[in-house]
């Protein structure tokens, strides 16, 4: 079971520690239990059947990246992870990769960016992309849905501004978080705040908590001014040598295609393309394991990717074909709700949201959903940090959509302990003094608190099959 690890006492000398910020018809759908009798409950199992039995194929298969043949058809689990500013910079996300991958394998760094920048940049992966590429995703202010027909299922494309445009992509060493490491030397002389050990290797490294070579490589794209594209790929394996490969589609309309490479073990990649087409996602995978993929949507509500042309939104996910889709959002929603803009209102957000999850049911009827709930936020009305009843009403509703459409849901406010464990978590440097964003150690505690729980429920759900 989950521990209580927050207490009531503040401990001395932690409030002057300073923490940089990170700033279909579904399977196994449970039939929806009475709010009130969900409405206080931690976590919800939903629809994780589907994920579980994954993870079960992948413990099945045996230590992660054994195949010493490349392609050969080893199991990875997808997940993919979306949020607001809560995860910028990888914040809470690099940490439950971390998680899954010390004990399933580490399957990859997932769906990478073209371009990054700041909000958007990965840890534990090294990207040498240095321009040559439109960045295309949904704009601030969008809060009518408008249409986004150059945007892929992610709500993000990457376009080449011409065939001399390159994307290069370099497993990095394990990114030290230096925030962490302070917060972990102070508690262990106050062993009253909660522990935050460091993670192991992946099961079954090569290379200790550095990267696993990658072995396939996914591209999905869309046609741009040419119904004719090509993509070359070089990769550069292990003793350094060097090797080449290349695709060519022929688009007979809009809708995007997969493009896959099996390669020999390799650390870096280098990608071309001629014919400019508009770059919906680029994944790279090992020989098995959990690939990680964290799409950061900072600023954004989570419901505005309902502007991507639903056949398109639906064709990535179909490619793709994640295993759990969590979505991590409530920040932004909830301020727009606050302030009415536009018109924005509780009815139009739960409407939303149903009909966001219910495109993914559709698109990818195999993927559990799981929405990790907001915990308390305290908004600065009047010079005063104060809890706000639109906050309260977004958790609510994103618990209710959960519980009716079987998705699962693990709230952070009943977690956190509502507004004076919010209060407790900024003293202690978990939580950042505008009372809405984790620092990093706060964003490896929750992500500890997550993985805790489904984990203990993914134990729960082998034993009662047996």
């Amino acid at each position: 079971m989950l521990k209580k690890y927050f207490l009531a006492l503040l401990v001395p000398g932690l409030s002057g520690l300073i923490l940089s910020g990170c700033a279909g018809k579904s399977m196994d759908r449970p039939e929806p239990e009475p709010f009130e009798q969900v409405r206080n409950r931690l976590f919800l199992r939903g629809n994780l059947s589907q994920f579980y039995r994954s993870l079960e194929s992948l413990e099945s298969a045996g230590s992660p990246g054994d195949s010493a043949e490349y392609g050969e058809d080893t199991p990875n689990v997808r997940i993919l992870f979306f949020g607001d500013s809560v995860i910028w910079g990888d914040c809470l996300t690099v940490r439950l990769k971390r998680k899954f991958q010390e004990r399933f394998g580490d399957g990859g760094r997932g769906l990478l960016r073209f371009i990054d920048w700041a909000p958007t940049r990965l840890m534990d992966h090294t990207n040498l992309t240095r321009g040559g590429f439109e960045r295309h995703k949904i704009p601030f202010e969008s809060f009518d849905v408008p249409p986004f027909p150059h945007l892929g299922f992610t709500g993000f494309s990457h376009r080449p501004q011409n065939d001399r445009a390159t994307t290069i992509q370099q497993i990095g060493p394990r990114t030290p978080i230096y925030d962490v490491r302070r917060y972990q030397s102070i508690q262990k002389n106050n062993p009253s705040l909660p522990a935050i050990p460091e993670t192991g290797a992946p099961a079954g490294a090569k290379y200790g908590t550095d990267g696993e070579s990658w072995k396939r490589v996914q591209l999905i794209v869309r046609p741009g001014e040419s119904r004719e594209i090509k993509a070359q790929l070089s990769y550069r394996m292990e003793d350094g040598a060097t090797g080449h490969d290349a695709a060519s589609l022929r688009f007979v309309d809009s809708g995007c295609q997969s493009i896959s490479f099996s390669i020999p073990a390799s650390r870096r990649i280098d990608l071309s393309f001629e014919g400019r087409p508009y770059i919906d996602g680029l994944a790279v995978e090992t020989g098995g394991g959990v690939s990680f993929s964290s799409i950061v949507m900072r600023g954004l509500h989570q419901a505005w990717l309902l502007g991507i042309p639903e056949e398109q939104f639906a064709c990535g996910y179909r490619q793709y074909d994640p295993d759990l889709v969590i979505f991590q959002f409530g920040i932004n929603e909830s301020q727009t709700m606050h302030y009415a803009v536009q018109g924005f209102s509780p009815e139009i957000y739960e409407n939303q949201l149903r009909q966001l999850y219910a495109r993914i049911q559709r698109a990818a009827p195999r993927a559990s959903i799981l929405i990790l709930g907001p915990w308390e936020r305290l908004l600065k009305q009047n010079g005063v940090y104060q809890t706000y009843e639109a906050h309260a009403r977004v958790r609510e509703i994103q618990k209710r959509v959960a519980n009716d459409m079987g998705l699962a849901y693990f709230d952070g406010f009943i977690f956190l302990e509502g507004t004076e464990g919010l209060r407790r978590a900024v003293r202690r440097g978990l939580i950042q003094g505008d009372y809405t964003h984790t620092s990093y150690p706060g964003g490896h505690y929750m992500a500890d608190a997550l993985y805790a729980k489904l984990m203990e429920d993914f134990q729960t759900w082998k034993e009662s099959r047996r």
